[in-house]
């Protein structure tokens, strides 16, 4: 089988001149329903002095002051963000958002909506809607 992919890769992908620490929250391993990565608090963070280690320590502090003060009884961190959500943890803890903190992009960047009426009338017809076109919802309860 070819190896060139993997021949090459180590070249792309080795370590860069920053040297640093990627922050995630919420992660857990369970086995009923599986594992579950953490939501990205902050994307990356240098650790070069020793003021980089204690902007990370303060912020772990303020992290576990938010979930302290904001979760329910038997909650884990991670249940917490999704309850709240992202962007309501990051401002309570006073982290900005980044557009690197995104956990899914879109997968099709062109969305057209001009013969969306059409399209919607033959998903109807195909899958026997009971409403026909023109009827609005409070007709059809």
């Amino acid at each position: 089988r070819c190896m060139h992919c993997i021949n090459v890769m180590t070249k792309a992908l080795s370590p860069g001149d920053d040297k640093g620490v990627s922050v995630l929250l919420g992660g857990k391993r369970t086995l009923k329903i599986g594992d579950t990565m953490g939501s990205v608090i902050v994307p990356f963070m240098k650790l070069e002095s020793d003021e980089d280690f204690e902007a990370l320590e303060a912020l772990a502090e303020k992290c576990i002051d938010f979930f302290a003060e904001n979760a329910l009884e038997h909650e884990r961190i991670g249940e917490t963000i999704d309850r709240i959500g992202l962007a309501n943890f990051l401002s309570g803890v006073g982290v900005e958002l980044d557009i690197n903190m995104i956990n899914h992009p879109r997968t099709n960047s062109y969305v057209r909506t001009d013969d969306f009426d059409e399209e919607a009338e033959k998903w109807r017809q195909k899958h026997g809607s009971r409403r026909a076109s023109g009827d609005s919802v409070a007709a059809a309860e």
